[in-house]
């Protein structure tokens, strides 16, 4: 597992890592979505919804596919969020 998965491993088990579309959703139409990270194999819907909706945070995406993420996360999803800025600056370093 690489530094990015393993960071955001942490980020879930402390309760900082949003999973799948619905709740990524919620927070950045909340605006509380400090960045959001898609896998590679993700749909080009999810880059156009986020959009649409103003996200006005960093966009990630993974070199790891939809399976490979949600092998070392524990659930298998597409598109992740983080709220917390200590996790994002920590995401984003790994990448």
């Amino acid at each position: 597992m690489n530094k990015t998965l393993s960071t955001m491993g942490l980020a879930r088990r402390a309760g900082k890592l949003l999973i799948g579309h619905d709740a990524v959703m919620l927070s950045v139409r909340q605006g509380r979505a400090q960045t959001v990270i898609l896998t590679s194999d993700a749909s080009p819907r999810h880059k156009r919804e986020l959009e649409a909706a103003g996200f006005e945070g960093k966009l990630l995406v993974l070199e790891e596919s939809m399976e490979e993420a949600g092998y070392a996360l524990g659930k298998k999803s597409c598109i992740f969020s983080t709220e917390d800025e200590g996790f994002t600056k920590a995401i984003e370093k790994s990448l």
